[in-house]
């Protein structure tokens, strides 16, 4: 039998493409493990941030800008992947409750960050994020009061879970992510 190698260089050829062949592997196995690290290393920031700001000792004021900061910052996180998309979802999901929205040229207020009002030192304060802006401009009918509603009742669970999803895919359909990415946010939320 022959199985090509017929010399010295025929068999050193071989093994340079075996070699070549668990290198490429290696980098794989390298690019993946790191990509988890980046996950979990800016997952883990942004938990602590979050955690840092909800300690009651800021003022209502201060505590409003240093949110839309982190809100600011994990957008950026989730237009460059640095967060899984599950994760993200449930992030913007979680948002919701605190960001004012400008809904058809209207303000809606926040739910929880009640100093985010329509007030001329709110408006300025947004404008310092363009990528919040951005998110916060809806243009399609969401009805706040659902989205905002008690979650007792089965009913009305399904009903906010749809109005909520609905604000979610606008909010992602803002941001800079590639069109496969925007596809796989929209799979992962009719899942969820």
């Amino acid at each position: 039998m022959n199985y090509g190698i017929e010399s010295v260089k025929d068999l050193v050829e071989f093994i340079s493409y075996i070699i070549t062949s668990l290198s490429l592997v290696g980098i794989g196995i390298a690019y993946a493990l790191s990509k988890k690290q980046i996950h979990f290393s800016t997952m883990t920031k942004c938990i602590n941030d979050y955690r840092e700001l909800m300690k009651p000792r800021l003022k209502d004021k201060d505590l409003a800008e240093q949110y839309i900061d982190l809100v600011n910052e994990e957008l950026f996180y989730f237009e460059n992947n640095f967060v899984p998309i599950e994760v993200s979802i449930e992030w913007i999901d979680g948002m919701i409750d605190y960001l004012p929205f400008f809904k058809d040229g209207k303000f809606e207020k926040s739910k929880m960050l009640t100093i985010l009002d329509n007030s001329e030192a709110t408006k300025k304060m947004l404008h310092n994020y363009p990528r919040v802006m951005k998110v916060i401009k809806i243009n399609n009918a969401i009805n706040f009061e659902v989205i905002h509603q008690s979650i007792s009742e089965e009913d009305n669970r399904k009903l906010r879970k749809a109005e909520r999803d609905k604000l979610i895919l606008q909010m992602i359909s803002k941001l800079k992510i590639g069109f496969c990415t925007k596809q796989r946010f929209k799979c992962k939320i009719k899942k969820r």
